[in-house]
């Protein structure tokens, strides 16, 4: 493995240079995600609409997961399908720690938190009906055990995606873009492309791991700050003027509203995840 040097621009420079210049990684189309992701939601009787709700996430996922695990010491055979159930697991963990239903009830609080007769939301009952329920989590936690793949894989990679999710607030903090973690990413597909491809590129060049990767958080966000700080947050956002207003502004399955930025343990305490 390269022995790393986090000499804070050149990572950084590195990581904005790939979202503003992006080389897209086309090692699983779209097509074929959902179709594996279908499979697996009937053979695995797991809610179908994380399908829809995930599924450009795990595309934009799967070469960041696929290259960590190769990187790494984790004990896992990479097939497609290994590596997509990998993505969909500790992306629906990731949002039931960030989302307002921590404990994955069917239903959770509405954003307007009170009954009211005019909120499209929820139609004045005060709740909505959750995207990612704990029972569906438990269902392909359980299904990745029979596989071989412990949940110690998958509270790491949980943990680097919210670490990732940070990473990215950080970078888009001074921009019209409003980030708050990386499953509010999921909502904005025109920037969450070539994000994730810069993310891809840096743990491709430097042979991360989930641990050099967190290891180093300090000097990695510490580096995009001062790199942004002297190109100008303007840099950024003329990086992005030709992406369509419209595409912004057109959520994805997952709403903004259901994500909340904050730290949560929730789901230790449920013992949703346990240490092998």
């Amino acid at each position: 493995m390269r022995v790393l040097n986090f000499e804070k621009y050149q990572i950084a420079e590195d990581f904005c240079e790939s979202i503003a210049n992006p080389k897209i990684n086309e090692s699983l189309e779209n097509s074929e995600v959902m179709a594996i992701l279908k499979k697996l939601s009937q053979d695995l009787k797991f809610n179908y609409g994380l399908v829809f709700t995930f599924g450009v996430g795990v595309r934009v996922m799967y070469p960041i997961v696929e290259e960590l695990i190769k990187n790494g010491n984790f004990k896992v055979e990479a097939t497609k399908e290994n590596i997509v159930l990998v993505c969909i697991a500790a992306l629906t963990i990731t949002y039931l720690e960030e989302s307002k239903n921590k404990s994955g009830d069917e239903q959770m609080p509405c954003d307007c938190e009170i009954k009211k007769p005019d909120c499209e939301i929820c139609g004045g009952t005060g709740m909505i009906k959750s995207i990612v329920q704990k029972r569906d989590a438990r269902t392909i936690l359980e299904e990745l055990k029979l596989r071989g793949i412990g949940n110690g894989i998958i509270k790491k990679l949980v943990e680097c995606f919210k670490f990732l999710g940070n990473i990215l607030k950080t970078f888009f903090k001074n921009t019209p873009y409003i980030i708050n973690g990386l499953i509010d990413m999921l909502a904005y597909t025109a920037i969450l492309v070539p994000a994730m491809n810069g993310i891809s590129a840096i743990v491709g060049k430097y042979d991360l791991t989930v641990d050099t990767l967190m290891g180093n958080a300090a000097s990695l966000i510490l580096g995009i700050s001062a790199f942004l700080s002297k190109y100008g947050f303007d840099w950024l956002v003329k990086k992005f003027k030709n992406v369509d207003d419209k595409s912004l502004d057109t959520p994805t399955a997952v709403k903004p509203y259901e994500i909340i930025d904050q730290e949560s343990d929730n789901l230790k305490d449920n013992k949703l995840i346990k240490e092998q």
